[in-house]
């Protein structure tokens, strides 16, 4: 008998984030959830532009002298960056860990800020352009702060 582990669900979702994020980002953060959208929109190339939703919680990285805070639930996921992918949409949504401290003070605590000065690109995504128009684009279609 060959008996073969079914994958869970999330196990499923964390695998396809660590092919499209970027690298050590799960590190930081668990893969909540994975949301398709239909969006209905045809591109020129006839097919359906459709947007993956990426949703992220930040694991609990505290350090010895954090470990008298008292855990005080996620704050409301935030949109850090979307980018393309073979057609489709990528959004990733982050929410961070909200603690409390000894005075019932509402804290979160300070980490490597994910996107590139300025920008909500990635620093992967942004030093990829970088290499590529050997600027940050603030025109044309890679222009503005959402890519």
């Amino acid at each position: 008998l060959c008996i073969m582990a079914q994958k869970t669900t999330s196990s499923i979702h964390e695998s396809l984030a660590r092919v499209i994020l970027p690298d050590g980002i799960l590190d930081l953060f668990e893969v909540t959830n994975v949301e398709e959208e239909h969006t209905g929109i045809l591109q020129e190339t006839g097919l359906e532009l459709r947007i993956i939703h990426i949703y992220l919680a930040e694991r609990d990285l505290r350090g010895k002298e954090w470990h008298d805070l008292t855990p005080n639930g996620f704050t409301e996921a935030k949109c850090i960056n979307d980018f393309p992918i073979r057609g489709h949409k990528v959004v990733l949504h982050v929410s961070r860990r909200r603690w409390l401290d000894h005075a019932g003070k509402s804290v979160i605590l300070p980490h490597e800020s994910l996107t590139a000065a300025d920008t909500r690109y990635s620093k992967e995504f942004a030093d990829i352009l970088k290499k590529i128009f050997g600027y940050l684009p603030n025109t044309g279609p890679l222009s503005g702060a959402i890519l």
